[in-house]
């Protein structure tokens, strides 16, 4: 060998002719230089073709890369097993941390909100109608249909126990309160968390990775104010307006139902709903609204603010946006229904 050996000289040595012979001798005399892949290459397909080799005249440093090709054989990589306290340690640790994190950007999203409160003219106005009606009023109809849906489907089954107890007139303020309270605001929650937690984590997590919010930073900007308060206000205004749309759905398609099982006129639904069913588990479902669009917002925000700078974590936290979302959309619910039984509401 001569000259430079590297991976672009390959071509240049003829290799697959090679002689059968047991033992090889390579003259290095005036091998100038050599890099690790063209060394392994050789050490193939010498090898392949069971040739032992020996290198003449050569310098240290290839003397050197050839003898750790031959040796590499020796060495072993031990994969790293953890201990059950050590992945539990880590855990926790991940967990506090994240925990820690999550307050440190609620105590920033308090302090912007009063500032808003305080100044109104912080607020960007175009960009909390944009957001009202891309996060909200977009998600209508898919909302109202899946409201539909399963209010048809919880009423068939509650329609057809109720006639064999022999109290099919039950089923209207049943199924009516069980709307107005829970399917309506719970249900159109659901699609909209999974609508609109996603769309915020992926849309804060690309302005991370093309670091326009390092840029907004630099240049003075709050993200806070620019980003998170828009979204979060667009939803806590905007969702009481789709529950009560949500709400007249489910009622609607419970009565479909209603009439179709039991032969109940709307007349006689209305007069029953009028007569047993009052306003005030309207207001239950619409007092629960902004807090399932603050549960949104804030879960969809705060995921996405935690994308690192590579498109992976866009997939990881958007999902974890989800279901953090859904998750906590739940433990609210769960929260309003125990304290509304409590106070007989």
């Amino acid at each position: 060998m001569s000259g430079e050996c590297n991976y672009q000289s390959f071509r240049q040595h003829y290799f697959l002719d090679l002689p059968s012979l047991p033992h090889l001798k390579i003259e290095c005399k005036n091998l100038k230089k050599i890099d690790f892949s063209f060394a392994i290459f050789l050490d193939e397909i010498l090898k392949q073709k069971n040739i032992t080799y020996e290198l003449i005249d050569a310098h240290c440093e290839v003397l050197e890369i050839f003898s750790l090709i031959q040796r590499r054989s020796e060495f072993q990589i031990i994969p790293h097993s953890s201990s059950f306290l050590a992945k539990l340690g880590i855990w926790v640790y991940q967990q506090a941390k994240g925990f820690l994190d999550f307050f440190n950007f609620f105590g920033y999203f308090i302090v912007s909100l009063f500032q808003i409160f305080l100044h109104p003219k912080l607020l960007r106005f175009s960009s909390l109608l944009f957001h009202m009606n891309h996060s909200g009023f977009k998600a209508l109809p898919v909302g109202l249909v899946t409201c539909a849906i399963v209010s048809c489907a919880i009423s068939i089954q509650g329609v057809i126990q109720l006639q064999k107890m022999g109290v099919p007139l039950a089923s209207v303020e049943t199924m009516a309160k069980l709307a107005l309270r829970e399917m309506g605001p719970f249900i159109l929650a659901l699609v909209v968390a999974g609508r609109s937690a996603s769309s915020f984590t992926a849309e804060i997590g690309v302005m991370r990775i093309t670091e326009e919010l390092d840029a907004m930073r630099v240049m003075g900007f709050d993200w806070y104010r620019f980003i998170v308060l828009p979204r979060f206000l667009a939803l806590v205004i905007v969702m009481p307006l789709l529950v009560f749309v949500a709400d007249s759905v489910s009622l609607f398609a419970s009565a479909l139902v209603i009439k179709v099982q039991t032969d109940i006129t709307f007349i006689q639904y209305i007069e029953r709903f009028y007569e047993y069913v009052g306003i005030s588990h309207m207001w239950v479902g619409v007092i629960k609204a902004p807090f399932f669009g603050a549960v949104i917002a804030l879960v969809g925000c705060y995921r996405g603010l935690e994308i690192q700078g590579n498109t992976q974590s866009v997939g990881k936290y958007t999902t974890l946006s989800v279901v953090s979302a859904l998750f906590w959309i739940i433990v609210v619910n769960a929260i309003f229904s125990f304290v509304f039984t409590r106070f007989d509401l």
